[in-house]
């Protein structure tokens, strides 16, 4: 069995690319996501093991990631903050985009597998968005 620690934050969400089948993106959350940063680590799966490729580092606790059906880089966060961020791993920091959809924590954020420029977010605001990435 193959292990990545992920000190100092604990993982929320952890997703495959659909793209390559030796990557993984993992959501985290300092302090079990009650207070603090979040971390967006992107992970490869080598011979040697799980190695972190990189990683982002947020002002609010990520909850769940949802990989891009379109763009093999772009992947996005659902956050404590009430926001969403798309990040493109291409770029070394800061997210391409984000929206402040929501006026709470949002936990859960979900690529359309057919349209597949939008996605849909849940939060504890009792609301679900659709948003088209443009």
């Amino acid at each position: 069995m193959l292990e990545f620690r992920t000190e100092g934050f604990n993982g929320y969400s952890t997703k495959y690319s659909p793209f390559f089948d030796s990557r993984i993106a993992v959501a985290s959350a300092a302090n079990f996501g009650l207070v603090g940063n979040g971390r967006l680590y992107i992970l490869g799966l080598t011979p040697n093991g799980i190695v972190a490729e990189k990683w982002f580092d947020t002002q609010d606790s990520l909850y769940d990631i949802a990989w891009s059906e379109a763009h093999e880089n772009q992947i996005v966060v659902a956050s404590g903050d009430g926001s969403i961020k798309l990040f493109d791993i291409a770029l070394d920091e800061f997210p391409i985009q984000s929206w402040q959809e929501h006026k709470r924590e949002v936990f859960s954020v979900h690529w359309n597998l057919v349209s597949k420029d939008t996605f849909c977010s849940s939060s504890w605001d009792g609301t679900i968005k659709i948003v088209r990435v443009p």
